[in-house]
């Protein structure tokens, strides 16, 4: 028989101990609370995280809250037969009486996706840039997946986002049945303009034969042109980007209309190029005419001027664009 002295001291073990747990259990709770309000914070900036950090709540605290939250969060980025499995769990791994909550949303979402097995499958690949990230309609997923996207009957966009903000968007319409789909994601390259100057130095001689403003006047209109071939240069690529844009909006959609608008796109191609060229020949008769009087005034000399001549030389997609200045 235990004597009182023993009861009353496993009576005091037995006490501390319980406060000791009680203890552990809030610790554990109050960690439990952060986690989660940390996870359901990042659902709202880059899904693929946020389900990550919940995978990782659900090894330490197992149940129907954390089960919810995953097949909400798989869900949201399209993997419907991971989410159903979640849901299932919370209506059948925890006993939980039809009317709590927890239940009751997990059965209305999962009726949602009941039949997500025949939505039309979408695989991505994506060349995302430093600090990029990318979009399914207006879920952040933040990644592209090795397994397809299933995705709901309906237009749905695909967004691509550079660090600075620039997007590059794809717009596909799926319909349940369908094939499955494949998307490539990445920016379009940078065009990298580099300029190069050509300074060429050269001496004019004047005389009485001709007025300088004959042979000026005829040289300054032969720069003009040449300075005007820049416009319909630049003209020209606009155009050449867009029948790139509405090409390939054609071969995604095979609407009629973008065909036609990138055929249009090509006789403005045609029309920049054709003034280019008119504009560079002009003003190349124009400035040799004038330095050839120039030459003529040379004759008999009166004035020697020495006029800098720079031409500036900018590559571009399709051709070069050409710039010409006289210093006096």
């Amino acid at each position: 028989m235990l004597s009182r002295k023993s009861v009353t001291s496993f009576l005091m073990s037995c006490a501390l101990l319980m406060t000791f747990s009680a203890s552990v259990q809030a610790q554990d709770m109050d960690d439990f609370k952060k986690r989660m309000a940390d996870a359901a914070a990042m659902t709202k900036k880059d899904l693929s995280e946020a389900l990550r950090q919940y995978l990782e709540i659900r090894i330490l605290y197992a149940g129907p809250q954390v089960d919810y939250s995953l097949g909400r969060t798989y869900q949201r980025l399209y993997q419907c037969e991971n989410a159903q499995y979640y849901y299932t769990q919370v209506m059948v791994a925890y006993d939980l009486p039809a009317d709590d909550a927890i239940f009751s949303r997990a059965a209305k979402d999962y009726d949602a996706i009941a039949t997500c097995d025949a939505w039309q499958k979408v695989y991505l690949t994506c060349a995302i840039p430093a600090g990029g990230h990318v979009m399914i309609d207006d879920q952040s997923i933040n990644e592209c997946w090795d397994r397809p996207f299933s995705l709901p009957d309906g237009e749905h966009i695909f967004k691509l986002v550079d660090a600075d903000g620039t997007e590059h968007v794809v717009k596909q319409t799926t319909v349940s049945g369908g094939d499955d789909i494949k998307i490539d994601l990445a920016m379009p390259p940078k065009t990298v303009v580099e300029e190069k100057v050509v300074e060429i130095t050269k001496t004019v001689e004047y005389k009485d034969r001709f007025h300088p403003a004959l042979y000026w006047g005829l040289i300054s209109g032969g720069v003009l042109f040449l300075a005007g071939s820049g416009w319909f240069s630049a003209m020209a690529n606009h155009a050449l980007v867009d029948v790139q844009r509405w090409d390939d909006a054609y071969v995604i959609t095979n609407e009629p209309s973008a065909k036609k608008k990138a055929d249009d796109a090509r006789d403005k191609v045609k029309l920049g190029n054709t003034l280019l060229y008119t504009s560079l020949g002009i003003g190349g008769a124009l400035a040799i005419t004038g330095v050839t009087l120039a030459i003529i005034n040379a004759v008999s000399p009166k004035e020697v001027v020495e006029s800098d001549l720079s031409a500036n030389v900018t590559p571009l997609d399709g051709g070069v664009m050409m710039g010409l200045g006289l210093k006096f």
